[in-house]
């Protein structure tokens, strides 16, 4: 279940990073952005409450 969380905090950090990198001088878009951070966010909360001992 740890290293379930941390791909998603990895993979949500990605679309971000790829988000960001494909509308270089422009902003990125909002659904990528938004995307990336549900991601990471269920990774993070699953690893911050789910897995706290």
């Amino acid at each position: 279940m740890y290293y379930f969380a941390k791909i998603a905090q990895a993979s949500g950090l990605t679309i971000v990073l790829i988000g960001y990198l494909t509308a270089f001088p422009e902003l990125m878009n909002r659904k990528l952005l938004t995307m990336g951070l549900i991601v990471f966010g269920f990774g993070w909360l699953m690893e911050r409450y789910l897995l706290k001992k």
